[in-house]
């Protein structure tokens, strides 16, 4: 047998020894074992062959020429040799089933490899010339290149990676390359075996014969119907071509490959598109800045232009106005003087459309904001008809006001001017010919205070039931608007909102239209509290009012007069000094004050220990300042808008003062339990007295819904007496005025921390601790635990966070 595989051309090595068989793979690096011993030697054999690690992929044949016991049949081996004709064969397949396995994980690694590259970050000219390396380390071929094309008409391809020359890129034409441009047309692979007598290369066939290109395989890059490319392969001067393992090995690299190509053109596209986004959001914003900037410009013009226009007119309508009191005053007969008087009334009308002018001038801000004054809205009424008269007889409309008695309210006389007069010009223009338009103001009583009730009626054909709501609306003026924009009545309506009352419109029996709205009055003192009792003026509580208008303070003071001792000051500073000086009960003041602004006077109340017990009920007439107060907490215990009624303010300053009352109660409650529950030795709270506390915060906590936690701080040992009486101004110069602070024994200390949660808490702690060290000298621990949701007994909490144990009473 030995002198076979001489003779058939294979190197052999023999042994008898399985001790032997490590040196012999070393040295020889079989192919194949074969194994010829008998019985329990062969058995030993195999088993050392399959335990070397080197010879896992060897194949093992067993020798059954010299001896077929059922002991070799029965080895696991790979293959049996029978006889010595078909020793070669058998050892011939064995190889070539090893080669070809070898060539196959060879392949699926490189596969991988290409795989992994063409899912990593790397760019895609790295992953493309990494497939053409691995590519030509499996496949035999000296050409190997990845060429892209841009579309399927294109005449021209781009090589991106070869084997070759791994920087090179450069365009080819497809009109040389015709295998190439098969390939591409049809999308499908393109096997050249004999490159000599293929029909298709027949063109090309004199370029490619000095190179001696035998084979050529072209795979197409195609991912989800989209051409993206080919693979192309070429071997020269070989005796082999392209075998089907190298198609199929073509092929699989193909796939990974147009996948890679796809993404990294959508990546690419989706990056151009981006920046393309990002430079027109850059322009467009450059656009907006620019036109924004324009618009601050024409704004400042125009707001120069009504400044300029303001000054020009009432410049001399003060002159004429100023004239014309001076012939008020001098002997005038009946006729001159009822002349002197309409020119001084016209112009003042033409000077409250200058400020109207002004007004509008700065924006939506100013024009939804009012200047109280006390005035009367029968005079108004009055006054306003009278100079309405000429465009009622220049239309043939008699208009007429019944105002018979007097009605006061607080309110910005400009605007209800505007109101009226647009509802009055309205109902002028709708009125019959030789019809009549009538005002009536009277005074409707209402259980929250009387209101001024108006009604501007005309004999107009009137307005129809559906378009009742709608005469309102901006930009929309129903039947009755006559082809307007309807503005004046949805200016009318915000108006007279923003001065508390209501307004709609109504369609009367008789015919016509009415137009109605409703203002609160400033109710007269015996009117607003005829049925409230008197209290004596010793016992009754103090009120200050801070108030610089003084028609609107004379109001306050009225309402309030009959109920409480009434203090006024005329602006923040002097608010805030007599507010130190007599400590009333009560404090109403106005936001916007000369000399302190109302919001910096109640923050300067709320920071003094002397009056931040003093409730403050703040006035504003602008919208908006409720928010702003209660977004700054400024401590400010109600607020109401102007105007107001007497019932309304009497009611707020009632409950003012109750609450201030239950918070006194609370502190004299808490005064008793300290007394009944301190530490002697230190002044703070004992176990006792802190339970008491502990559990009143928790109490009140879960019934707001608002976090409690409880911290203990124990010594490493006992602290003496004389370094615990300083502990309270160490432990206080760190903590809040509301944090609750006990003394349980031996230096063990408790802090009760309302509003705060656990992890703020333990940042008090934190900054705690180190002066309680240093003042004792002692080495402290802290725990904090929420005790607002916690179900357990608060001594149980206690001594969880460490607390000593409660001394048993004897």
């Amino acid at each position: 047998m030995l002198a076979h595989l001489s003779d058939s051309g294979y190197q052999w090595a023999i042994t008898e020894d399985v001790q032997e068989l490590p040196g012999l793979v070393d040295s020889l690096r079989p192919d194949a074992i074969l194994v010829s011993a008998t019985g329990k030697r062969a058995t030993e054999a195999l088993s050392a062959v399959r335990q070397d690690a080197r010879l896992r992929e060897v194949r093992v044949l067993a020798d059954l020429t010299r001896s077929r016991s059922e002991v070799l049949r029965k080895l696991p081996v790979d293959d049996w040799v029978r006889s010595l004709e078909e020793l070669s064969s058998r050892l011939d397949s064995a190889l070539r089933e090893r080669r070809l396995t070898e060539r196959t994980r060879n392949r699926m690694e490189r596969l991988l490899e290409i795989t992994q590259a063409a899912t990593s970050s790397l760019e895609l000219e790295q992953i493309l010339r990494l497939a053409v390396e691995k590519v030509g380390a499996v496949v035999n071929a000296d050409r190997c290149s990845v060429v892209l094309v841009d579309d399927t008409s294109a005449r021209t391809a781009s090589v991106v990676a070869t084997l070759e020359d791994p920087g090179l890129s450069l365009d080819v034409d497809l009109a040389r390359y015709p295998e190439l441009r098969r390939a591409l047309e049809t999308r499908q692979a393109v096997l050249v075996e004999e490159a000599q007598r293929d029909p298709l290369m027949e063109e090309v066939r004199p370029t490619i014969a000095p190179l001696g290109v035998r084979s050529i395989l072209v795979q197409p890059l195609v991912c989800q119907d989209e051409l993206l490319g080919a693979l192309f392969l070429r071997i020269s001067r070989g005796s082999e071509g392209f075998g089907r393992d190298e198609q199929e090995f073509a092929q699989a690299v193909a796939a990974a490959l147009a996948n890679c190509i796809r993404n990294a053109r959508l990546h690419t596209a989706l990056k151009r598109k981006r920046d393309e986004l990002e430079l027109a959001y850059v322009e467009r914003y450059r656009e907006l800045t620019e036109a924004n900037r324009r618009l601050k410009d024409l704004n400042r013009l125009k707001d120069e232009i009504i400044a300029v226009c303001s000054h020009d007119l009432r410049a001399p309508l003060q002159v004429l106005l100023g004239h014309g009191r001076l012939l008020l005053e001098g002997g005038l007969d009946p006729q001159q003087k009822q002349s002197a008087e309409a020119m001084i009334r016209q112009g003042r009308k033409i000077l409250g459309l200058v400020e109207s002018l002004l007004e509008r001038g700065k924006g939506d801000v100013a024009r939804l904001s009012i200047e109280p004054r006390v005035l009367d809205m029968s005079v108004l009424c009055k006054e306003i008809a009278t100079e309405l008269e000429i465009l009622a007889a220049e239309r043939g409309v008699a208009l007429r006001a019944e105002a018979p008695e007097s009605m006061m309210l607080i309110g910005d006389e400009l605007k209800l001017h505007e109101v009226l007069q647009n509802l009055i010009t309205n109902a002028i223009h709708h009125a019959q010919n030789a019809g009549e338009v009538v005002v009536k103001a009277s005074r409707l009583a209402r259980p929250d205070g009387d209101v001024a009730r108006i009604v501007v009626q005309d004999d107009g054909k009137g307005i129809p039931p559906e378009e009742l709501p709608l005469v309102f609306d901006r930009y929309r003026s129903g039947a009755k608007g006559g082809g307007g924009t309807g503005l004046g009545l949805a200016i009318c309506k915000e108006f007279v909102e923003l001065h508390g009352g209501e307004i709609w419109a109504e369609a009367p029996p008789e015919g016509g239209a009415a137009f109605i709205f409703t203002l609160p009055l400033a109710q007269e003192v015996s009117r607003a509290v005829q049925n409230l009792p008197h209290k004596d003026t010793a016992e009754q509580p103090r009120v200050l009012v801070v108030e610089d208008e003084p028609e609107i303070a004379a109001v306050l003071v009225e309402v309030l007069r009959s109920r409480y001792r009434v203090d006024v000051a005329r602006d923040g500073a002097e608010g805030l000094a007599r507010a130190r000086t007599s400590k009333p009960d009560l404090v109403v003041m106005d936001v916007f004050l000369p000399k302190l602004d109302g919001l910096d006077a109640a923050v300067a109340l709320k920071s003094s220990s002397d009056t931040a017990g003093i409730p403050v009920i703040l006035l504003s007439a602008h919208q908006g300042v409720a928010d702003k107060v209660r977004a700054l907490n400024l401590g400010a215990v109600d607020y109401m808008s102007k105007p107001f009624n007497a019932m309304e303010l009497l009611g707020r300053t009632e409950r003012a003062l109750k609450l201030r009352k239950a918070e006194t109660e609370l502190e004299r409650t808490s005064s008793l339990m300290r007394r009944n529950g301190n530490d002697p030795l230190t002044g703070l709270y004992d176990r006792r007295g802190l339970m008491l506390r502990l559990d009143h915060e928790v109490s009140r906590g879960r019934r707001y819904n608002r976090p409690v936690s409880l911290a203990v701080l124990r010594p490493d040992r006992p602290v003496p007496d004389e370094l615990l009486r300083g502990i309270p101004e160490v432990m206080r110069a760190r903590l809040r005025t509301q944090d609750i602070l006990g003394h349980l024994s031996e230096g063990v200390l408790a802090v009760v921390l309302p509003e705060c949660n656990v992890e703020a808490g333990r940042n008090v702690i934190g900054r705690l601790l180190p002066d309680v060290e240093k003042h004792t000298g002692m080495e402290y621990q802290s725990a904090v635990a929420d005790v607002s949701h916690d179900s357990e007994p608060a001594e149980r909490i206690l001594e969880r966070l460490g607390a000593p144990a409660p001394v048993p009473k004897l």
